[in-house]
């Protein structure tokens, strides 16, 4: 089965994307499917492909990459192993699939990068600079996509160098920016180390991580949708050490939380199953805080004893803290808002979604519900003809935007100014013409 559509809304538009979705069990024909699908949708040879590969074929990256450079011999490929892959309307596990995203984009300079180790003793000022260079991080950059494998890349390092590594810099007017940004996730193919499979440009890695930097005339705008809620009241961490909050306004941090629990629903004492979260306030200055201001991250574990609790993050007394819920209704408001703004702006040629491994059918119980509101956030509204029963929007086929993506084991993107590790989270990069404004 393959699925293939390009943006032909402005045939004028010489920027364009086509998305590729093969299930065939054979990897070569699953390959050469995808990358003919990709080359008949393009009007000319593409410039990049990143695509993305279920575990059935892990070890059959180098075949598919071979298979797809035959039929569309894109400049740039990136193929990376993951749990799940989505394509337009579909989302597919467990069976074989590969899943594709070209592009054809003129005036942009692409420049492929492999992730070397970061000396964790060197300045931060230096270890951003380095990376800097290696993502080639100038003013034109529009964006960076970024993979890492989990197992063999230090992401408490890696990602605040990352977002140190966006340098500011002036316009021709004074005005203050930071350049493009950076966005991506870690391989989801594989749950022990040295079996993800990561494929840049002819080279093969299990472990490291890689990159494509986007540089020229192109617009990317990134949202990021953390699809969670806080429930009772923010707290102050008054003592912290490493990644344990010891104490929350003065109590015992397990005390505290205890306190926030007793106040759920019993609706929402069903979601804890999914897990207890804290979101950290990213910025303190705010007098009051919403969805968007908090840093989602997993409640580990508590100790009676010591009353501390444990969070996968490194704290510090100061910080305010509140604990979430993550639910499905939630998510889909939190996206769907997100994806209101979006509409304000030129339609998107193209989208590229990194999505967690928990927001998969089993968690929305649909398939591929992130790529779908993405895709049909940006139709003309429909009528009731054009609506499936159960209320979501049939397939809009080539009028809906070309997209692909992956469900990654944790995601990397921007909040305000700076660049976080996620988890629980979707993230889009939407892919425009540079918006141009006309001052006389």
């Amino acid at each position: 089965m393959t699925d293939a559509s390009p943006d032909n809304t402005q045939s004028e538009s010489t920027l364009q994307f086509a998305h590729a979705l093969s299930t065939s069990h054979d990897p070569v024909e699953s390959g050469s499917r995808a990358g003919e699908t990709i080359a008949n949708a393009l009007e000319s040879t593409p410039d990049l492909v990143i695509g993305f590969v279920t575990p059935p074929f892990a070890q059959r990256v180098g075949m598919i990459a071979d298979a797809i450079r035959d039929h569309c011999a894109p400049k740039h490929l990136m193929l990376v192993t993951s749990a799940a892959v989505m394509c337009a309307d579909q989302e597919v596990d467990q069976t074989p699939a590969v899943a594709l995203l070209g592009a054809t984009l003129p005036n942009v300079d692409i420049h492929p990068y492999w992730a070397e180790h970061l000396n964790a003793n060197d300045p931060p000022q230096q270890r951003a600079a380095q990376i800097a260079q290696t993502i080639n991080a100038t003013e034109s950059m529009a964006c960076s996509f970024f993979i890492a494998d989990p197992f063999s890349v230090p992401l408490v390092n890696l990602v605040p160098t990352l977002s140190e590594s966006r340098v500011e810099y002036s316009d021709e007017h004074g005005t203050t920016h930071k350049i493009g940004t950076i966005f991506g996730g870690l391989a989801s193919g594989a749950t022990t180390p040295g079996h993800n499979t990561l494929f840049l440009d002819g080279q093969i890695r299990n472990h490291g991580g890689m990159g494509i930097t986007l540089s020229g005339d192109l617009q990317v705008d990134t949202i990021v949708s953390q699809g969670c809620r806080p429930f009772g009241r923010p707290m102050v961490i008054t003592r912290a050490r490493g990644n344990l909050i010891l104490e929350l306004g003065g109590q015992p941090a397990v005390d505290a939380v205890r306190e926030q629990l007793a106040t759920l629903s019993d609706d929402d004492r069903k979601l804890l199953s999914e897990g207890l979260l804290i979101g950290r306030v990213i910025n303190e200055a705010k007098a009051h805080f919403g969805r968007a201001d908090f840093l989602i991250r997993n409640l580990m574990g508590g100790d009676e004893q010591s009353g501390a609790i444990a969070v996968a993050d490194l704290v510090s007394a100061g910080q305010t803290i509140q604990l979430h819920l993550h639910d499905a209704q939630t998510a889909r408001e939190d996206l769907a808002l997100l994806l209101d703004a979006q509409r304000l702006y030129n339609r998107p040629k193209g989208a590229l979604v990194v999505s967690c491994t928990g927001r998969t059918q089993k968690f929305f119980g649909e398939p591929a519900h992130d790529a779908r509101a993405i895709r049909h956030a940006f139709d003309p509204t429909p009528d009731g003809a054009t609506r499936a029963k159960s209320g979501h929007q049939v397939d809009a086929g080539e009028n809906a935007i070309p997209l692909a993506g992956f469900f990654a084991a944790g995601e990397i993107g921007p909040i305000s100014d700076h660049i976080f590790h996620h988890g629980h989270t979707a993230i889009a990069a939407l892919f425009r013409e540079p918006e141009t404004i006309d001052l006389t």
